[in-house]
């Protein structure tokens, strides 16, 4: 007559740890997954943010600063033109704050903002065109040679009611 048996063996836990492991590596990937893509929106968030707030920034300068400024008079009608740093440097040391604290995931980060005139034909500015764009790459675990180019593009336009 055969003693019951009391207890699992260490075949049986082997096993059954195995099985545990196989069940949760899917759960563990999909984790990762969700805070690599957590941070890569976050991100392009914060990109479009700081391009409109550049943008909003430039709209609330007057038309006539933008008209009596000696690099833009000689600009021709839908002609581009970098936005002098003056314009926005609020939003320039926001930018800058938002690179020096993402230098762990971000590289090669940069912007370009640019305008765009629409003249009347007495010369004066009737609207003005902003365009901006911020671009980086991410750092990841892969080569970081092979990281895509991020890029976020902003654009608005100010028309000036007093233009004749």
């Amino acid at each position: 007559m055969r003693l019951p048996r009391h207890g699992w063996t260490v075949l049986e836990v082997v096993i059954a740890a195995v099985i545990l492991a196989c069940a949760f590596l899917p759960i563990i990937r999909l984790v990762d997954f969700g805070s690599v893509n957590t941070v890569k929106i976050s991100s392009y968030s914060k990109a479009a943010r700081l391009a409109q707030e550049l943008i909003e920034e430039c709209k609330h300068v007057p038309f006539k600063v933008y008209q009596n400024n000696p690099n833009y008079s000689g600009l021709a009608d839908g002609q581009l033109m970098d936005i002098q740093p003056d314009y926005y440097q609020k939003t320039k040391k926001s930018i800058e704050e938002f690179m020096n604290a993402n230098k762990q995931s971000l590289r090669d980060f940069g912007y370009l903002a640019k305008l765009r005139l629409k003249r009347t034909p007495f010369n004066q500015i009737r609207e003005i065109w902003f365009e901006v764009e911020i671009n980086w790459r991410d750092r990841g675990k892969k080569d970081e040679a092979n990281q895509p180019q991020r890029r976020v593009r902003a654009g608005n336009a100010v028309y000036n009611s007093e233009a004749m």
